[in-house]
């Protein structure tokens, strides 16, 4: 198997004098929003390599090239040159900075559409990435929290390199895509509101597909405009993956005081769904995927790899294998895991 290479974007302290975890637990001292951009190579055996951050520094003619411009040239080359299609993976709770590589470097691996790999762009905020019951958890969440701005800042700078950046004869005419996972979706929300509170016009839909696994996050959040109900805006259509059996959102569900859980059962008003937002329930294969604690099948699961492929490669739900409906949920559910 091939070098793969990931790219990042992350909102924590630069620790230079380390070789592959170069950034740390707390924010870049910057500030919350203060970004840094780079990559990460991982050889055959899933092992990372190097990793790189894009410096900032004048060009020949004295203008500063900031981090965020090799960033965006050198992903739009990827794209361009492989035709391939490009997924932002936000992490969830509990998270080391390589750990969160390596992860978008499995999703490269499992998630390939038309037999070619994906293109991983990883936002990682400063979770704890260290398992201490109830301390960890409210630290990553007030964390995830105060991320919303730098993940808006992320986002406007996208929406200015595709709108503004770009000629017309630029477009290399590949989605892009994005993934959030467990308390990632928390991020997600807050990055969200943060740019409606910057720029209420900026809700442009950049993203093709947009896929919440075991979200951590309210289950009336498409009810509330401070919530989710704007996240439809920026993509064509919001998968949500779901199992009522996840030992991790139950968890979070009855002894962190959070209501319940979309990550469990699914949003509470189905009927109410805007028509973009369809459901997926895992529980079939959930316990196959992550024996302990049913949360990561997004990663583990050959069943739910296949069926985000199918949905990023832009096929309708009812056309997708391995899905049954199930009406009165107004919800698919995948029937079984695939060998």
């Amino acid at each position: 198997m091939a070098q793969l290479r990931v790219h990042f974007a992350t909102n924590r302290n630069h620790l230079p004098d380390n070789k592959l975890e170069i950034f740390g637990k707390t924010f870049n001292p910057d500030g919350v929003a203060a970004l840094r951009y780079g990559y990460a190579d991982f050889d055959a055996g899933a092992r990372p390599t190097r990793v790189e951050v894009y410096p900032e520094e004048a060009d020949e003619n004295g203008f500063t090239v900031k981090g965020s411009d090799r960033f965006l040239r050198d992903l739009h080359q990827c794209m361009a040159g492989d035709r391939s299609d490009t997924l932002v993976f936000i992490h969830g709770f509990n998270v080391s900075f390589i750990g969160a590589l390596a992860a978008g470097a499995e999703l490269s691996r499992q998630v390939q559409i038309s037999g070619r790999q994906v293109n991983i762009v990883v936002f990682s905020w400063p979770s704890d990435g260290a398992a201490v019951p109830l301390m960890s958890y409210y630290s990553d969440r007030e964390d995830a929290r105060a991320s919303g701005p730098a993940l808006a800042r992320a986002f406007l700078r996208l929406k200015e390199f595709v709108t503004v950046d770009l000629a017309p004869n630029d477009y290399c005419q590949r989605q892009l895509h994005l993934l959030a996972h467990s308390m990632g979706v928390y991020v997600l929300r807050n990055g969200l509101q943060a740019v409606i509170a910057k720029e209420p016009k900026s809700l442009v839909r950049l993203f093709d597909q947009i896929l919440l696994a075991a979200p951590d996050e309210d289950d009336d959040t498409f009810e509330r405009e401070d919530k989710l109900a704007p996240l439809p805006y920026i993509g064509r259509q919001v998968t949500v993956y779901f199992n009522p059996r996840d030992r991790a959102l139950l968890i979070s569900d009855k002894t962190k005081a959070n209501p319940d859980r979309l990550g469990s059962d699914g949003p509470r008003l189905v009927d109410l769904l805007p028509k973009k937002v369809v459901l997926v329930d895992c529980r079939n294969i959930a316990s196959g995927a992550d024996e302990l604690s049913q949360h990561s099948y997004y990663i583990n699961s050959r069943a739910v790899s296949q069926d985000i492929a199918a949905v990023m490669l832009g096929l309708e739900p009812d056309m997708i294998q391995n899905r049954e409906f199930l009406l009165s949920k107004r919800a698919w559910r995948l029937v079984t895991e695939l060998i």
